[in-house]
């Protein structure tokens, strides 16, 4: 069966690697790799064959959403021609039924039928608007869907998602609700990380059951829970000077499991001896976050300095950056012990950023 996970923009590929390493082997293998499609400035999409159960999927971290895709056209004509494509696609799809019955069972309910609501996204210079893509897709399913389904504005019983990219439709069912991208109770402070983010930059760090892992500008403590979240570790260290950050951190992190400290501290002089950490993710300030892009430069060669001092060799670093050009200056003129690996760029808030990857020599 034919499913899409939905996630930050720039994080596709991280997700479809989590995906292909974690979902159980169904009856023909592992997941399978359709394509990766962008809603830009809004979402990655990554489609894929799965034999499996679909409940796992809820459970990957690096996702915000979980769908099962129902019907596909493809050379979706721009004009009018276009939405009686549309519309027969998603009307007489041969995966309508067991897309249907897939959501029924993932969400253990026998409802035959119930209220639905449509939201429709397009990408290219279609001639139509959105709303009359949103307009043939219900249509569709109130005219040929199994069951009886009642179109409202809004808390409906099934999401139909239909995302037009170019000449190619994706019409899919939402089985995840916000509970995957909220994360549960987590208290969220203007420059917190997205849950999905925070845990794509942990799996870069290589995640070990001996860790010591630290984020020394934890803010609310997203990394640290999602370090928690993906498996065993020895230690869990971060912190923070603000105090609103520090009482959010923790609040974030009572009731996780295992040896987590929590400290104010000033991320240029932390409290480890030399070579005791393992693995470091941050998500450095951007010169908005920090009132002066003047002030970066010294702050990221202060903090990198001190990075270098505490990871041991063959650590790991990952770092969230907005001015990848600054961090990379800083680390040339005083953390040369710091090998530059892959980068991934991504968007953070509507902003571009990057994802960097470093081991210490």
């Amino acid at each position: 069966m034919l499913y899409a996970l939905q996630t930050i923009p720039g994080l596709g590929q991280l997700a479809w690697h989590e995906a292909e390493r974690k979902l159980p082997l169904g009856d023909g293998g592992g997941p399978r790799l359709v394509g990766l499609r962008a809603v830009p400035g809004r979402n990655d999409l990554v489609l894929f064959d799965h034999r499996g159960a679909a409940k796992p999927l809820l459970a990957l971290r690096s996702s915000e959403d979980v769908f099962v895709v129902a019907a596909r056209a493809f050379r979706v004509a721009p004009d009018e021609r276009g939405l009686r494509q549309i519309y027969a696609a998603v009307r007489y799809g041969d995966a309508i039924a067991p897309t249907v019955d897939q959501w029924r069972r993932t969400l253990g309910t026998r409802q035959q039928g119930g209220t639905f609501r449509v939201i429709a996204r397009s990408v290219g210079k279609q001639k139509f608007l959105r709303r009359d893509l949103g307009r043939a897709v219900s249509d569709a399913v109130k005219d040929g869907w199994p069951g009886r389904w009642r179109l409202v504005d809004d808390d409906a019983d099934l999401e139909v998602w239909a995302t037009l990219v170019d000449q190619e439709l994706i019409c899919t069912l939402r089985l995840s609700d916000v509970r995957m991208r909220q994360r549960g109770k987590l208290r969220h402070l203007p420059a917190s990380l997205r849950p999905a983010l925070a845990a794509a930059m942990v799996s870069l760090t290589e995640p070990e059951a001996d860790d010591v892992f630290v984020d020394p500008m934890a803010g609310a403590g997203t990394l640290l829970v999602e370090r928690a979240a993906a498996g065993p570790f020895a230690e869990i260290h971060g912190g923070d000077t603000s105090p609103e950050a520090f009482s959010a951190l923790q609040e974030n992190v009572r009731g996780v499991r295992g040896k987590i400290h929590v400290s104010r501290w000033d991320a240029r002089r932390l409290p480890f001896a030399d070579g005791e950490v393992d693995k470091i993710a941050v998500n450095l300030p951007f010169g908005k976050q920090i009132g002066a892009e003047a002030r970066l430069p010294e702050l990221y060669r202060a903090s990198l300095v001190e990075f270098v001092r505490i990871l041991r060799p063959g650590g790991r670093l990952v770092a969230l950056v907005g001015e990848p050009r600054a961090l990379e200056q800083a680390r040339a003129g005083a953390a040369r012990a710091l090998r530059p690996g892959a980068r991934h760029r991504v968007i953070v808030l509507g902003n571009a950023a990057t994802i960097c990857e470093f081991t210490r020599t």
